[in-house]
């Protein structure tokens, strides 16, 4: 690989970082901050395709819909804090697109006694003028399905 080469791929590992942060930075919140969509819906290419495979059938949303549902949680009272970052990651570029393996953990809770969950976000980037999400699908680990310890490297 020439300089110019790994300069470049440098540049991009770190906007990519830097969207991935935000993109869970985003997507935080407690009692005094509701998470910030207007960021959130800035980060996606388009109007976004995000997948929960959490449950039984997959469930779909645009960052649109996605931004509802959460807020509908949030004004319910089912949650008043969310906390997500990322702790590991494997991302891989060809031209302007990439790709993410992003190992979270998420807690809805202020209690620091319990524990943590963690699962992985797969996302899919696009450049344009900047990097953008495409997309991304997300699973918990569950009992038998845990993070590959590779992901956290």
């Amino acid at each position: 690989m020439e300089a110019n080469d790994e300069n470049i791929a440098l540049v991009n590992t770190q906007a990519i970082d830097h969207l991935t942060e935000e993109f869970y930075r985003c997507i935080s919140f407690n009692q005094e901050h509701f998470p910030n969509f207007d960021r959130l819906k800035e980060l996606f290419y388009g109007s976004g395709n995000l997948i929960n495979n959490n449950f039984e059938k997959p469930v779909e949303f645009t960052v649109q819909s996605f931004a509802q549902a959460l807020m509908q949680q949030i004004e319910a009272g089912n949650t008043d804090f969310h906390s997500q970052q990322e702790i590991g990651d494997v991302t891989e570029f060809f031209g302007k697109i990439a790709q993410r393996i992003s190992v979270y953990e998420h807690s809805n809770t202020k209690d620091a006694s319990v524990k943590w969950k963690r699962g992985v976000n797969y996302i899919q980037y696009i450049f344009t003028d900047r990097w953008q999400i495409t997309s991304m699908i997300w699973s918990d680990e569950t009992e038998g399905v845990t993070v590959p310890q590779v992901y956290l490297l």
